[in-house]
């Protein structure tokens, strides 16, 4: 163990307990194989609270490296909770219409290459969250990587439209387990109560992913083809499997199983696998869809982040729709427009850690660890006043008269207050809710906006046709309108709201 380390643990024992115990915890530390085997109805758990395996107490530059990978699968792979499954998703965009030209097919139908992905991206976490649970974070990603994989293979070289619509599906759910996996990674590795660095990294690995798609997309369409836009991702994927293979497993559970049989300690006896899958079945479906119709806090967190989330992916047809028609952009030239939303997302995550340091943790210090809810609701509040703003803004200026880079800049609004809705909902609910009610709700945050994620490129170009540029975004932003008191309704009566709860919500 190192020194300092060594000597940090013994000041804080000896604070606490006489200059035996200190040698104790001391020696205790330093035990490798030294320790006594339990008893096999004994549950396994940290040697101590200092346990060097315990990847709260990883060196930091381990802490971030298990960090930013699964964040860079989150942004490039596939992803959220957030992979190349956000970039994938959005980088298919400037491929739409080569795809309908070579297929022979409508608008609508090449644009279910993108929307059976989001369908898949909401699925696979139904079935990788049980895999995750028994063998680790880790295995997940290395099964579920080169099949997403030759999935993208398979639709870059399709010959019709069912072979790119089916192989992008599965591409979908076999990229879809990281949504749920890479946060349960920073999970493992972070306190994301008091992690504000931490948890930016997610939001910011989710959200840029669909930003910069289109940027790279418009390019590489326009200059080698749709094809490649899926060639992209199997070399992006290719380069991810390296880093990936440096990262140590960080679920507790497997950690400490793994350590007992090396060990040669009893194991605790294992679960009826029917009760197991019975809970597993309940956490990852039945009571996220119950929490979506009878919960009144996850109905409104879910629908609020889910419609910004949606928003963002209507803006991939609505985008090309308005800068090829009225500014007589070209593909790779589109794809630079979102970089106005790219760079809304970056100052979302600078308002976010300011925020943060500026009214939650001063909040959770005067409240002794233990901070009323509602203090998530801060970024929220902010980002409520936002969005509507960028709507607006891009609804009524997006024409011949106004010069292209007006538009755009509405882009930077809409970013943060997206982000700053999505990262209050998902920190409200991890407030509010024991762990594995918790980890239900996440899930129903992640059902609804997948959903929703699906539908809404399917109609914003006939609603752009119909309804034209300034009255069709102006739906968008009269909806956002409609949602901007819920930060502030919870803020105001969070606790009364909670008192109504009928899961396992903090009362009072």
């Amino acid at each position: 163990m190192p020194d300092n380390l060594r000597a940090d643990v013994e000041k804080t024992v000896a604070t606490h307990g006489d200059s035996k115990s200190t040698t104790r915890a001391s020696s205790e530390i330093g035990r490798d194989n030294e320790v006594t085997p339990l008893p096999s109805t004994a549950p396994l758990d940290w040697d101590s609270p200092y346990d060097l395996d315990n990847p709260w107490n990883w060196p930091m530059s381990k802490r971030w490296l298990g960090t930013i990978v699964p964040g860079a699968l989150c942004l490039l792979v596939l992803t959220g909770y957030h992979n190349i499954s956000t970039f994938t998703a959005s980088v298919y965009a400037a491929s739409v219409y080569q795809v309908s030209r070579e297929f022979h097919v409508s608008i609508t139908t090449a644009l279910l290459g993108l929307s059976m992905y989001v369908i898949g991206l909401g699925l696979g976490p139904m079935f990788s969250a049980p895999l995750s649970e028994v063998f680790g974070r880790k295995m997940v990603y290395f099964i579920n990587l080169p099949i997403f994989l030759l999935f993208t293979l398979g639709a870059g070289l399709a010959k019709n439209i069912q072979t790119l619509i089916i192989c992008r599906a599965f591409a979908g759910i076999f990229g879809g387990p990281a949504l749920a996996v890479s946060a349960g990674s920073f999970v493992d590795i972070w306190d994301l109560k008091t992690s504000g660095s931490a948890v930016t990294v997610q939001a910011f690995a989710t959200f840029m992913g669909p930003a910069l798609g289109p940027v790279v997309g418009g390019y590489l369409v326009q200059n080698h083809g749709w094809r490649w836009s899926m060639y992209i991702v199997l070399l992006l994927g290719g380069f991810l499997l390296l880093p990936l293979s440096l990262l140590q497993e960080s679920y507790k559970p497997v950690i400490l199983t793994r350590r007992a049989l090396s060990r040669g300690q009893n194991l605790p006896p294992k679960p009826d696998p029917k009760t197991a899958l019975k809970m597993i079945f309940t956490i990852t479906l039945a009571r996220p869809t119950v929490m979506l119709i009878k919960e009144p806090i996850v109905q409104a967190v879910a629908l609020y982040s889910s419609f910004a989330f949606a928003v963002l992916f209507g803006f991939f047809e609505a985008y090309p729709f308005v800068f090829q028609r009225d500014y007589k952009m070209n593909l790779g030239e589109t794809g630079l427009c979102f970089l106005g939303i790219a760079a809304g997302l970056c100052a979302g995550c600078g308002i976010y850690l300011l925020q943060d340091r500026l009214c939650y943790v001063p909040a959770h210090k005067k409240h002794n660890g233990h901070p009323p809810p509602e203090v998530r609701m801060v970024p929220a509040m902010i980002g409520s006043l936002l969005m509507p703003v960028g709507l607006f803004w891009f609804a009524w200026t997006a024409e011949r008269g106004v010069h292209w880079v007006v538009p755009i800049v509405a882009g930077v609004p809409f970013g943060a207050g997206l982000v700053l809705v999505f990262l209050s909902a998902v920190m409200y609910i991890l407030e509010i809710y024991s762990p594995l009610v918790a980890a239900s709700a996440i899930a129903s945050l992640g059902l609804l906006r997948y959903l929703l994620a699906f539908a809404f490129p399917l109609f914003t170009i006939r609603m752009f046709e119909k309804l034209g540029v300034k009255w069709a975004a102006s739906i968008f932003g009269f909806l956002a309108v409609a949602m901007m008191p819920i930060p502030w309704v919870f803020t105001k009566w969070g606790a009364k709201i909670r008192g109504w709860s009928r899961f396992d919500a903090v009362k009072g």
